[in-house]
């Protein structure tokens, strides 16, 4: 699974030049900007859809959008089945209940702009607390995991700070580990190999078939991992910052 990342950036602008789109306006409601180190499930976690319009999405038109992580389907009647579904297995995509009628639809695919996860790897000793590891790619460059997304009415969305009555969810396709994950988990996010990759999991005329057939283990050569800090162990208001991202000590 993937439980837990990390969108380091200062400089938005580097992040929208690299990801083509334009982030001033869905950054709107996020004051502190894009800097995470500790971004957890049913957080609002940045996300780039192609445009609504077929020709444009074909050219490579996007947008920006702040999604709630952990997808909540259109025919879920409470929030909490997100949090069951922050994760979406790639084995599972095409049988699926909520993630079928998705997959194939290019307004729910989304890019989900990171630049470092985490895994946590199981003690020896079975008394000890879970040690977390962080995982970049290519020395820590900003990267997309392969995502799923839809929107849903609800009927206290303004309440809740919902975006004009809809809630906006998304999840992370996960799949099989490569070599540097293996060691500490069973899992990994299914990360786009890049640019090319990316605009193509956005574009209509990818099939689902095609779609799940991306989401595959990133090369190993290509992923570094180091020890973080275990503060991570726990979620809450103050634990965020850049001592989140090494071991104490290291």
């Amino acid at each position: 699974m993937c439980g837990r990342f990390t969108v380091t950036a200062k400089d938005t602008k580097t992040v929208a030049d690299r990801f083509q789109v334009e982030l001033e306006r869905s950054l709107e409601r996020n004051k502190g900007g894009l800097e995470r180190f500790n971004v957890a499930p049913t957080q609002e976690v940045l996300t780039v859809r192609s445009s609504p319009d077929p020709d444009e999405a074909a050219g490579g038109e996007r947008e920006a959008r702040m999604m709630r992580w952990g997808l909540v389907p259109r025919w879920a009647k409470d929030l909490k089945v997100g949090y069951r579904m922050i994760n979406a297995k790639a084995e599972n995509l095409g049988s699926s209940r909520a993630y079928a009628p998705l997959v194939g639809k290019f307004r729910h695919r989304c890019l989900i702009v990171a630049d470092g996860f985490y895994e946590w790897m199981v003690a020896e000793d079975p008394k000890q607390p879970r040690r977390p590891w962080r995982f970049t790619v290519d020395g820590g460059e900003p990267f997309a995991f392969a995502g799923l997304c839809t929107r849903k009415q609800w009927a206290d969305a303004e309440d809740r700070g919902f975006e004009d009555g809809w809630l906006y969810s998304c999840t992370i396709v996960t799949t099989t580990p490569n070599e540097v994950v293996a060691p500490v988990h069973d899992r990994m996010p299914a990360i786009l190999p890049g640019p090319d990759a990316e605009a193509a999991w956005l574009r209509p005329d990818l099939s689902a078939e095609d779609a799940i057939a991306m989401c595959g283990p990133l090369p190993a050569a290509r992923m570094q991992a180091a020890p973080a800090n275990p503060k991570l162990n726990k979620v809450g208001k103050g634990i965020e910052g850049p001592e989140l991202l090494v071991a104490p000590g290291g």
